[in-house]
């Protein structure tokens, strides 16, 4: 024991602040009203518990015991272990996670303490007020966040949605108080932060979010991207660059949300008495106005700028207005940019619709996609259009085996099948002939170890095989693949689809490339029921696939036109009609005949 007591110690005898590791966060828990009380148990090890600056005298909790910590004037005074201590500024460490229980003041938190897995946390008191910094792995931290912006949510869908964009935003975010010596605060500034409560319920629903989505963001052109959200757009998401000038961005534009307009809590009323309206907008020099009207809209629809008639008249941003009246006549008073102004005798009738800045995700609308079956998938590519769902971290698998013309990532539970599936590739490289110039030099494949890694690392859903982008073949693992036999099939596919893409001429749709490419596998999805009435799949149902039987039904589609294209022709003059195709053959494609 005394070993364990040693070694735990010299851990960490140069730390005195909190680790900025790239799996923590260092959140400031209960950022407005302070903590009066902390508990640390060590659960599964000793915590130490030393002054930030002196790390080589602590106290230590034993195992299964508890530290507890409370403000005493501009000190933090702990007892544990029989024994108390006064720390100037408290840094607490373990090797291993324990629970920390804040317990703020009631007088601005109505509610109890709220324990949080934790890595590390630093206590301090100033002015009489103590503040709390936990060091916070990113999963629980997007645990406390859906506790605190989603607690609301009854689909698992919009949480599925939520979890990820909170993930999002804070690893692009992080550092945002940086200068505080932390990255978040626990505040609606950051995210509002947490601690989900067992005891009231919310633990397992948003536990299964954060587990289903694990390591999911949101990027665009390879960039994490901005995570916006809202309460409730109104029927429309605000373009951002409107809303805060200069941050515009192409996946955050106004569109119409008719998802949102089922909520019936989108629609709101507020009387203000002309007297209170004039005196929150009054200014020190300025003239008393008699009227108020709107002037301009922006994209969406939302209040713009607004005209104070006086003499003279005068115009005011409508942000400026809003955010004026909200802290004079308290939060909400006008809930949103939608809105319209009737006089009323002594007062202005404020009718309005949303609740927020609506830039980004509307959580009403996500909610009532979800509750029409809509997947998490669809509902973050409804709002932020033009995004992709990846991994997180995103790396290739570690090991690499190479053949002549291709570079093999792969795992290492994929080891056995990885040459065999290099020598399937050659074999269809040279296959291919002349055309095989259109292919790089090398080309890499990558393989991942389960489905999970691979729709996180494509976007794509589980039942699709592999996904190329021109330049990199990602796979299912191998060994699934092979389980399905249809791991030959597979990589001829996708090594056809990186030539297809390169010489295919713009006019041919999309459904020939994957029509030929079935043909030309030998492939079988299935048969179609209907008949030649059947239109054309559009090239969303190949690039964006919303369901397995969906694709399926396209895929059928386009294999049997391509087939009733080839009676009577060779494979070259079906490569003919790809890469040159006349008049007369784009006039049957486009009809799909």
């Amino acid at each position: 024991m005394r070993l364990s007591f040693v070694m735990t110690l010299a851990a960490f005898s140069t730390a005195v602040v909190l680790s900025a590791a790239p799996d923590n966060f260092r959140v400031e828990l209960y950022s407005k009203s302070g903590v009066r009380e902390v508990t640390l148990t060590a659960e599964r090890g000793p915590i130490c518990l030393c002054e930030a600056t002196n790390t080589k005298d602590c106290l230590l909790a034993n195992p299964r015991e508890t530290a507890r910590c409370v403000a005493q004037g501009n000190d933090v005074r702990c007892s544990a272990n029989g024994r108390t201590w006064i720390f100037a500024h408290l840094a607490a460490r373990s090797d291993f996670d324990f629970p920390l229980e804040a317990l703020p003041h009631r007088s601005d938190v109505k509610e109890g303490a709220r324990s949080v897995l934790v890595h590390a946390a630093n206590l301090r008191v100033a002015a009489g007020r103590m503040s709390v910094v936990a060091a916070i792995d990113v999963e629980t931290y997007v645990q406390g966040v859906l506790a605190g912006e989603a607690a609301t949510f009854s689909n698992p869908q919009a949480l599925d949605a939520m979890a990820i964009l909170a993930r999002t935003w804070a690893l692009r975010s992080r550092g945002r108080h940086r200068a505080e010596g932390f990255d978040f605060c626990s505040l609606t500034h950051c995210q509002f932060f947490r601690p989900p409560q067992e005891a009231a319920g919310e633990t397992s629903h948003i536990q299964k979010a954060v587990r289903d989505t694990a390591g999911l963001v949101l990027k665009y052109d390879g960039g994490l991207i901005d995570a916006y959200y809202s309460a409730n757009c109104g029927g429309a998401t605000a373009t951002a660059g409107d809303v805060w000038p200069g941050s515009g961005r192409p996946y955050l534009r106004s569109a119409r949300d008719p998802y949102c307009a089922r909520d019936v809590q989108s629609s709101w009323t507020r009387s203000i008495p002309w007297n209170e309206l004039r005196a929150a907008l009054a200014t020190k020099d300025g003239p008393m106005f008699r009227e108020l009207a709107i002037d301009t809209h922006d994209q969406s629809g939302r209040v713009r700028t607004l005209r104070l008639i006086g003499d003279p008249p005068r115009r005011i941003d409508a942000k400026e207005f809003r955010y004026t009246l909200n802290r004079k006549l308290g939060w909400n008073t006008l809930k949103s940019g939608f809105f319209t102004i009737e006089p009323q005798g002594d007062a202005v009738m404020f009718r309005g619709r949303g609740l927020g800045h609506g830039v980004g995700l509307c959580q009403a609308g996500a909610e009532q996609m979800g509750q029409l079956g809509i997947g998490y998938e669809q509902i973050l590519a409804h709002y932020f259009p033009g995004t992709k769902l990846e991994n997180a971290e995103s790396r290739p698998p570690a090991r690499v085996l190479s053949s002549e013309h291709f570079d093999l990532f792969y795992p290492s539970s994929e080891e056995g099948l990885a040459a065999k599936a290099l020598q399937m590739l050659e074999s269809y490289r040279m296959r291919l002939g002349e055309r095989a110039t259109a292919l790089p030099t090398r080309l890499t494949v990558r393989t991942w170890a389960t489905t999970a890694e691979f729709m996180r690392a494509t976007g794509q859903p589980g039942w699709v095989s592999g996904s190329n982008d021109g330049r990199v073949i990602d796979l299912q693992p191998l060994s699934v693949l092979e389980s399905r036999g249809n791991l030959r099939a597979t990589l001829h596919h996708e090594l056809l689809h990186v030539v297809i893409r390169r010489i295919r001429a713009p006019q041919v749709p999309r459904w020939y490339e994957e029509g030929l490419i079935l043909y030309l596998t030998g492939e079988r999805l299935g048969e179609l029921s209907g008949s030649n009435s059947v239109a054309p799949p559009s090239d969303e149902v190949f690039t964006s696939p919303r369901s397995a039987n969906e694709t399926r039904l396209a895929y059928a589609w386009a294999r049997q036109r391509v087939m009733e294209v080839a009676r009577g022709k060779s494979e070259a003059a079906l490569w003919q009609v790809l890469e040159h195709p006349t008049d007369d053959d784009l006039r049957c494609l486009k009809n799909g005949k």
